[in-house]
């Protein structure tokens, strides 16, 4: 599953001013989203100006604009400047700073100081209802709708990109609508890829053709070639990513334009253009070895594993497997530690509002029982009833915040389609598991499976009865583990098994148990001859090999075994 962070076009805040600062501002608001070489002139020029502005408020009015360019360009650094000297100005309105809020969060974002930006996230949602500027408003809940979109909570998500195209609805802004149609449909496709979105998708390519929003429009063919992808069109995707990548050429995002390259790597890999899928893989590898690294390197990479497969390079396709085992790891830390701030940041704010909604209750409940004290008995009943509605609200609030703690927890534990362990969590109990068999001397094995002929169940029957396998797969297993064991879905149809205190011999035991339940898997839209079967790989630890040794090694046994005609158990 894939995301993208837009970072929004803020517009100007009121106020009379220099003419011709008015009209240039106005100008390079317009240009960073068309052409990033008068941009980049404007701001130069307006920098050798400075002293012809007439107010703290224009200033701020320009270093959003002067941020927003090395956003686009993906100069975090150079980005954030610009917003520390506004927030420094004595005399800004709360719209300015809210301005600076919503960027520097998705700033901080990018530089990874995840604790920052959930700070500036919500100290901008703190002061937005109050903001009279309803675009402000708008960017302000868009950009919170990213940040979900980001911590892959789409509930949320759509709730805030909601909130957003209300306000660009009542103000009939069609260029807002158009970001907020384009996050909900790009919301929707990362939430559920085995679903058409081909027409949701055009409509809203549709909707903003002619607004002149280059970096919206590449997107919109970027999730549509993705789209087309997911359910093998290839000519069609190959299409759409080349009008993307064209789109892009001078304006386009970067995390965007090496999506559009992997993407068009991925087409050619299945087409069997080794070479032509080699040269974007090469060319997303250079930049990302740089800057915008995460999930664009690590797909890079996966997809430099799969050519050098492909060209039966298997010494190469090791070793680069090997590197993406690392790159993972770190992610994996990287996905933790931001939802880890995530976490914290947001229920500070929950506890600070909370501790001020109470201060408030206690300052009604203390003026109301003065005005008691002045009344008769029968008012003093009354107070009774407002105290036990206050407390009840107080307590639910309360239930509602500890309710909402236990499902952010669950979200990034469990993989939502078979209701196992996703791959991020169970690979970290994987590493505990590992972590006691270092300080008890134990072994334990490590079983890797894929589901033979799984695309042809897609293919023949619909994707809804794929993912009906995969959870009468998943059952079976989590029915013949052990509480200690370990089991997750890494992704697609493949799943990974620990089991501590094991040797190969019980591994293979184990696996023959859940192919025997595989077999007996029916449903009365599959043909009676119709059998799930497994490729297994096992490797066990032995002396003192690394958990990532012992993954790769059961991943080859688990290919060995399909190469050897699959529904098979090959121990490594």
């Amino acid at each position: 599953m894939k995301k993208l962070v837009f970072i929004l076009v803020l517009l100007s805040v009121f106020g009379t001013v220099n003419a011709d600062i008015e009209r240039d501002l106005k100008l390079l608001r317009e240009s960073n989203t068309r052409d990033s070489g008068q941009a980049f002139r404007l701001i130069q020029d307006l920098q050798s100006r400075w002293d012809e502005f007439e107010s703290d408020e224009q200033k701020a009015r320009f270093y959003v604009q002067e941020s927003y360019f090395y956003i686009l360009k993906s100069e975090s650094q150079k980005a954030k400047k610009p917003l520390r000297l506004l927030l420094q100005l004595a005399d800004v309105s709360e719209d300015s700073r809210l301005a600076a809020y919503s960027l520097l969060s998705q700033i901080y974002m990018g530089l990874n100081e995840y604790q920052k930006a959930f700070n500036y996230l919500f100290d901008g949602l703190s002061i937005a209802p109050r903001i009279k500027d309803e675009s402000l408003q708008f960017n302000s809940y868009y950009a919170a709708a990213n940040v979900f979109v980001e911590l892959e909570a789409f509930d949320e998500a759509l709730e805030y990109v909601h909130k957003a195209n209300e306000i660009a609805v009542a103000m009939n802004d069609n260029r807002n609508q158009c970001y907020a149609k384009a996050l909900v449909a790009s919301i929707f496709l990362n939430q559920d890829d085995a679903t058409d979105h081909e027409g949701r998708l055009k409509d809203v390519i549709d909707y903003c053709k002619g607004l002149n929003l280059l970096v919206i429009d590449a997107h919109l063919y970027k999730n549509l070639a993705q789209n087309y992808l997911n359910h093998d069109q290839l000519e069609k995707s190959e299409l759409a990513y080349s009008t993307a990548l064209k789109i892009s050429a001078d304006n386009g995002y970067l995390p965007d334009v090496l999506q559009i390259k992997l993407g068009l790597a991925r087409v050619f890999l299945e087409t069997g253009e080794l070479e032509k899928a080699k040269v974007y893989i090469d060319e997303v590898l250079q930049v990302t070895a740089v800057q915008e690294a995460g999930v664009n390197r690590k797909d890079a990479t996966e997809l430099l594993a799969k050519y050098y497969d492909k060209s039966n390079n298997h010494t190469e396709a090791y070793r680069v497997l090997s590197e993406l085992t690392v790159i993972q790891d770190e992610m994996l830390a990287e996905q933790a530690s931001k939802n880890l701030a995530y976490q914290k940041v947001k229920y500070a704010h929950l506890d600070q509002n909370a501790q001020i909604k109470i201060l408030d209750q206690k300052n009604k409940l203390l003026a109301l029982t003065s005005q008691v004290e002045e009344q008769s008995k029968r008012n003093f009943q009354l107070l009774l009833v407002i105290v036990l509605i206050l407390l009840t609200g107080i307590c639910l609030w309360l239930w509602r915040v500890k309710k909402q703690k236990e499902r952010y927890r669950k979200l990034s534990q469990i993989d939502a389609l078979t209701n196992t362990l996703n791959r991020r969590y169970a690979l970290k109990l994987a590493h505990e598991v590992h972590h006691n068999s270092l300080i008890n001397n134990s072994r334990y094995c490590v079983i890797i499976f894929d589901l033979d002929y799984f695309k042809t169940v897609n293919d023949r029957f619909g994707h809804a009865m794929g993912d009906w396998v995969l959870k009468k797969v998943s059952d079976c297993v989590k029915e013949r583990i052990r509480p200690v064991d370990v089991f997750g879905r890494l992704g697609g149809e493949e799943f990974i098994v620990i089991l501590p205190q094991c040797t190969s011999d019980d591994a293979k035991k184990f696996i023959e148990r859940c192919a025997e339940a595989f077999k007996e898997i029916e449903h009365a839209k599959l043909p009676s001859d119709f059998t799930v079967t497994a490729s297994f790989g096992v490797a066990a630890k032995s002396n003192g090999e690394s958990l990532e040794e012992l993954i790769i090694e059961a991943d080859n046994a688990m290919y060995q075994a399909k190469r050897n005609g699959r529904n098979q158990t090959q121990v490594y």
